[in-house]
């Protein structure tokens, strides 16, 4: 078995190969993305990397990763499913994480108000549990 690649080799690929980015530091790991795209399933994979929050307190996380860019109509329905802001247009990067991250926790209301249904779902919630390991 090969050893767990740190975020920062994923988002290099990222970077380099799809149209999008993930700042994995900021990046909850919920699947949101995947359920938002209409692909989802054949586009994005899940993926044990190691991640912190800024650089505290690294573990091996499962996060989403782009198997198949090619198939990616850039519609951007992930990107707004994405409840921190992690994942972003490459042309956009999180230049300051902290600051989209609360950014981004202070929208969350108002995605629901807004009838965005894949925002909160018990689903979710579960992923994330198993996605960071709880």
């Amino acid at each position: 078995m090969s050893e767990t690649k740190s975020w920062k080799e994923y988002y290099d690929y990222m970077e380099q190969k799809t149209p999008l980015t993930i700042y994995y530091p900021i990046c909850g790991g919920g699947e949101e993305c995947i359920t938002a795209c209409p692909y989802g399933e054949k586009i994005w994979d899940v993926e044990p990397m190691k991640v912190s929050l800024f650089g505290f307190n690294q573990k091996v996380r499962l996060r989403p990763v782009m198997k198949n860019p090619e198939l990616c109509k850039e519609c951007y329905l992930c990107v707004e499913a994405c409840p921190t802001g992690a994942l972003r247009p490459k042309d956009k990067p999180a230049n300051h994480p902290l600051l989209t991250l609360v950014y981004n926790t202070l929208k969350l209301p108002f995605k629901r108000r807004y009838n965005i249904k894949f925002v909160f779902r018990p689903e979710h919630v579960e992923k994330f549990r198993r996605n960071n390991g709880r």
